[in-house]
């Protein structure tokens, strides 16, 4: 049996090369902007969560274990300050142009060793959903994260898993470049419990041929 690894949703910075990650133009799509997480933000983002809570804790559970409101987003807000400050995470809500926040999309753990690489995290509030802004999203912050310094984060892999049976997640992934690990399976913690997880990578090769197809 696979040993247990990284907690789904705790996302706390590991230590990385220490490379502050500024987004003074955050990327833009069609109908996107990925940008940061504001204190500004709190009550239309947090009624965002609440709204979808029951959607997403299938795969990706919002709150901690009697966590309230106001402590999540506040826990929210810090991990992405931490890790912009630490290089160690690109965290970004998805926000349409009229303003509305349609979802989050996250690069987790990123190291800067041997390999640059992060795990990526996404999800899209359930009203949203079926209108492709999950692949517009993930495709926008992957070629961020694949993007030379300093315009982009430099990585040379993004990684991510997802729960067999989340069959909208695995399609976003393949269509957006990630490609599955041969026989690599893991257990992530998703809320309270321990779920066995396929692994998926994106490099700048596999967006590439993605893209040609």
């Amino acid at each position: 049996m696979p040993t247990p690894t990284r907690e789904i949703g705790a996302d706390t910075p590991r230590p990385a090369l220490s490379l502050a990650v500024g987004i003074p133009d955050p990327p833009r799509t069609e109908r996107l902007t990925l940008r940061p997480l504001l204190e500004s933000d709190r009550h239309a983002f947090l009624d965002v969560v609440n709204k979808n809570g029951p959607y997403l804790s299938r795969w990706l559970p919002m709150h901690e274990p009697g966590e309230h409101d106001d402590a999540y987003f506040e826990r929210q807000l810090r991990f992405s300050t931490i890790g912009a400050e630490r290089g160690s995470a690109w965290r970004s809500v998805a926000v349409l142009h009229d303003g509305t926040i349609a979802g989050c999309f996250n690069l987790n753990s990123i190291s800067r060793g041997l390999a640059w690489e992060a795990d990526a995290v996404w999800w899209i509030a359930e009203s949203l959903s079926g209108r492709g802004l999950a692949s517009e999203g993930l495709s926008a912050m992957l070629a961020h994260a694949m993007n030379p310094l300093p315009s982009g984060l430099g990585l040379h892999s993004v990684h991510c898993g997802v729960e067999p049976g989340n069959d909208a997640s695995k399609r976003v992934a393949e269509k957006c470049g990630f490609r599955r690990a041969p026989a690599q399976q893991s257990y992530l913690k998703v809320g309270e419990r321990w779920v066995m997880h396929d692994f998926y990578r994106a490099s700048p090769d596999s967006i590439a041929l993605c893209h040609t197809r």
